[in-house]
């Protein structure tokens, strides 16, 4: 039996933010998981002197604007709603895979670079030689060190980033540090989620893990990075009230300074906002990205599945595509007219009469298709109808989530229960597709904002347990207690048998596929 709230009042309001490279929401939260009020904001990337170059870059002084202009919009709306003196907390959302650089001012050194940057493999090759290889990764931190963890943004600032601009780097602070910090003015601590992307903290003690700087050449920069990680925090201590300065600047009441709690990975916000905390569940999230998350009290058996670590405590398993919305978007076209297209998708057979797509508009580490091999490649041919091109890229979408799935079960996951969410999931066909293709049932979930509600329940669970520590109740309230406050469902989709031989066939042929293009 969940255990309720006892210190949280029942009227209380929780701000939950998403601040993903593709833009920025803000989402004010009841108690019971309904959406009060909602901001959204565009973020725009460097891409260098054009996308070819595989660069992708965040602005840090975009993200400050973006975490001031959200707190006032937000703000303004609960103002509007009469729900200002509720606003109590927040959570955060962010990809700690990306990280930048700043002075002791906050001010930007070196721009964040964004975990899909593709100039990182060469930089993340010669730190992994100079360690020894995955073996010794493993016995340092107890999982890998992926292409787009921080310490190969390290790697790559010890040949591009001047000696003065190492000395005068405060914090080497990921997404969720800077969003924090700009919210709060304090930039000096860091969840267990934003260490565990890092790839230097040892996932088995949450601590730093000095040996794993060893990728850098130089000494003095290891040196340095050391004193620049910012402390690792308990996920139930705030990171602070929001300041002064920025509560001010938004009009909030004196009495009101909500407390802002550790941040979350975009993917254990979206695990959590999947109602995935319990080993067994997965939660798939399609969004920018195409993720298959679950929750495990032990690290993998085996694989090569990314493992993090949740700021609670279990273990994240992990397979993330960069080729998820992105590769949609090329396929549609720009504000295309999605009902229409469900319609004339539906009215093509399972399968699309022998056309099949490879969705690698972006390189695809995990499976092994680097950037020269990623390309769109349709197969035998594009079709000229746009329903026939949405179906084949719905069911590609579905056959990189199977993959996902048989590895997370390849690592000893015995799965349970899938609830999918994300902007691609709005797609009744789309979850029907993926259903037969997995041959599971999927639980759907309410809302479609994985990553802000996440951000707002690990909150919910932070603030009650920082307010039950406070008055000596002793009883604990989890991050699973929160989820059954907070998260909902709005039913289950069940494969369609009429598909499924259909879809077998298809998912063995996308497997050739994918093996002829990685040669």
């Amino acid at each position: 039996m969940p255990e309720g709230l006892q210190c949280v009042k029942k009227t209380a309001v929780i701000t939950g933010w998403d601040f993903s490279t593709g833009g920025v929401k803000c989402l004010a939260f009841d108690t019971e998981g309904h959406v009060l009020a909602e901001v959204r904001l565009p973020t725009d990337i460097w891409f260098g002197d054009s996308p070819a170059t595989g660069i992708r870059e965040l602005n840090v002084m975009q993200l400050e604007g973006q975490a001031y202009a959200s707190v006032r919009a937000i703000a303004a709306e609960l103002t509007r709603l009469g729900r200002i003196k509720d606003w109590v907390a927040g959570g955060i959302s962010a990809t700690h895979h990306t990280s930048a650089r700043i002075d002791a001012l906050g001010n930007q050194v070196r721009r964040a670079i964004c975990w899909n940057d593709a100039t990182l493999a060469e930089y993340h090759a010669k730190g992994l030689a100079r360690l020894g290889g995955q073996e010794r990764v493993q016995e340092l931190i107890g999982g890998p060190w992926a292409i787009r963890y921080g310490l190969s943004h390290l790697v790559k600032d010890e040949v591009h980033l001047s000696p003065a601009d190492w000395r005068r780097t405060r914090r080497i602070a990921a997404h969720g540090v800077l969003a924090a910090g700009y919210l709060t003015g304090n930039f000096d601590v860091c969840s267990v989620s934003v260490g565990a992307s890092s790839g230097i903290m040892d996932l088995r003690t949450n601590k730093w893990r000095r040996e794993m700087l060893d990728a850098l050449e130089n000494e003095e920069y290891r040196r340095l990075a050391w004193k620049q990680l910012p402390k690792i925090i308990d996920h139930y201590t705030p990171v602070g009230p929001l300041s002064e300065a920025v509560a001010i600047q938004a009009g909030l009441p004196p009495r009101v300074r909500p407390l802002i709690f550790p941040t979350s990975d975009d993917q254990q916000a979206g695990l959590v906002g999947g109602g995935a905390v319990d080993a067994g569940q997965v939660a798939v999230i399609l969004g920018n990205s195409a993720v298959v998350n679950s929750s495990s009290k032990e690290r993998p058996q085996r694989g090569q599945l990314d493992v993090m670590r949740l700021n609670w405590g279990p273990y994240l398993w992990m397979r993330c595509y960069n080729n998820g919305a992105q590769f949609l978007d090329q396929v549609v076209g720009p504000k295309p007219d999605w009902a229409a297209l469900e319609q004339a998708a539906r009215n093509v057979p399972p399968g699309c009469n022998g056309v099949l797509v490879l969705p690698f508009v972006n390189p695809e580490p995990s499976l092994g298709v680097s950037q020269k091999d990623a390309q769109l490649r349709w197969i035998p041919r594009m079709p000229e109808e746009m329903g026939h091109r949405f179906r084949a890229a719905l069911e590609a979408i579905a056959y990189l989530i199977a993959l996902a799935i048989a590895e997370h079960e390849d690592a000893g996951q015995k799965i349970t229960r899938i609830t999918v969410s994300g902007g691609i999931a709005r797609s009744n066909l789309m979850c029907e597709i993926l259903a037969t293709v997995l041959n599971r049932p999927l639980l759907r979930l309410e809302s479609e904002e994985g990553p802000a509600l996440g951000a707002a329940v690990t909150a919910l669970a932070a603030m009650e347990s920082y307010l039950r520590k406070q008055k000596g109740i002793r009883k604990k309230f989890t991050v699973a207690d929160a989820v059954a406050v907070m998260v909902r469902f709005r039913g289950t989709v069940e494969p369609n048998p009429a598909w499924t031989e259909n879809y077998r066939q298809g998912l063995a042929r996308f497997r050739e596929e994918l093996a002829r293009l990685r040669g």
